[in-house]
């Protein structure tokens, strides 16, 4: 464990699930109050850094952006995800078995391709060989400080993003733009639309895959039954429910959004208005208070009925605020992990250096993979 979640655990060790922290902060770890607040809509998004004017909402930018998440509604119904899962089984089909086999692969590199494709294929409404590279540049670029001498680099890969989604505005095929547009919104709304949803689902699922991947790999009696749930449903809108559970375990031992901040608008709670709020999904999904044998990976406990307690499980947060595209993603992420399964036995060759960075990300992970 790196420092940044070392101070998190010690605070919360030494109060009583909302803890002041030293510069001003609160860190909520109760999972009942975590439900209150993030739940509330004064607990709004700060503004931690300041987006160049290319990539700024302006002074009306959360009023937008809340305006385009209702928009984007229609886009994330059960109808609709389950009807874009073939798309996302054939993206997938198309990328997972080149993988080596036998052979080794770097699973962070290989996750990051195969869910960028997919994720871009769903919003765009069609396939993209130049925006994943540019995505990944920007997200490299940006880290969680940017050197001042690569500020001018961020800011030339920006433009070069913004400009490839821009295109695919004036010219929208489907997906996610063309819904904007019927909505009214202007094209740079909908190209920082995009652009947010893109990055978003850049980095983040693939890391949740990729730490599914390291779990199976580990143990090997859920990769079995895993498989075997996948080999028998190959239609990828069956219903695999242990191959979802895996991705929600996954999730919650690791979140790779470990930590959300939050400013409270109002007083809320004996907090006063203005308040710093800290939230780690991450210690809340480990709270043996709320979580029988909590360090351990069990898919299993999410059978059929079983309901997390309040607060105790938010890997796309809570609230009004929750990531638009959670449903989806937990979708597509079953059926690639399906995909992998079909093809693949997962072995384990290098283990991971967990990161507590921008995200929690299983950093080195190198696994051997078995044709099945």
């Amino acid at each position: 464990m790196t420092d940044p979640l070392d101070a998190l655990v010690s605070a919360a060790r030494s109060g009583d699930g909302v803890t002041r922290l030293e510069g001003g902060a609160w860190l909520v770890t109760d999972p009942a109050e975590t439900e209150r607040l993030l739940a509330s809509r004064d607990a709004v998004t700060g503004r931690t850094d300041r987006p160049a004017a290319l990539t700024s909402w302006g002074p009306d930018g959360p009023a937008t952006w809340m305006a385009v998440r209702r928009a984007m509604r229609p886009l994330f119904t059960t109808a609709r995800i389950t009807a874009s899962l073939p798309v996302v089984a054939e993206q997938a089909a198309g990328i997972v078995p080149g993988w080596p086999s036998p052979g080794v692969v770097d699973v962070g590199d290989e996750t990051v391709r195969v869910v960028s494709a997919v994720n871009t294929r769903h919003l765009l409404g069609g396939p993209s060989r130049v925006l994943p590279p540019l995505l990944e540049r920007e997200l490299l670029l940006a880290g969680p400080r940017p050197a001042p001498f690569r500020r001018h680099r961020l800011r030339r890969a920006q433009r070069a993003t913004y400009d490839a989604i821009r295109d695919h505005v004036r010219d929208p095929r489907a997906g996610l733009p063309a819904v904007l547009l019927d909505h009214g919104f202007d094209e740079h709304a909908v190209t920082l639309a995009l652009r947010a949803m893109l990055l978003s689902g850049h980095h983040v699922p693939a890391t949740a895959l990729a730490w599914a991947l390291h779990e199976l790999s580990t143990h090997p009696d859920v990769q079995r039954d895993a498989r075997a749930e996948a080999a028998a449903r190959p239609d990828p809108t069956a219903d695999l429910p242990l191959c979802r559970a895996v991705i929600r375990e996954a999730l919650r031992l690791h979140p790779p959004v470990w930590r959300l901040r939050r400013r409270s608008a109002a007083p809320a709670r004996g907090l006063p208005a203005g308040a710093d709020l800290l939230f780690s999904p991450y210690l809340n999904h480990r709270d043996p208070g709320t979580w029988s044998e909590p360090a351990e990976f069990r898919p299993r406990r999410w059978s059929a009925g079983f309901r997390p307690a309040p607060g105790s499980y938010l890997p796309f947060a809570l609230g009004p605020r929750t990531c638009p595209a959670s449903r989806p993603a937990l979708a597509q992420l079953t059926v690639v992990l399906a995909t992998v399964l079909r093809t693949h036995h997962l072995v384990p060759h290098r283990s991971p250096t967990p990161t507590f960075d921008v995200l929690h990300a299983p950093r080195g992970l190198r696994l051997r993979l078995l044709p099945v």
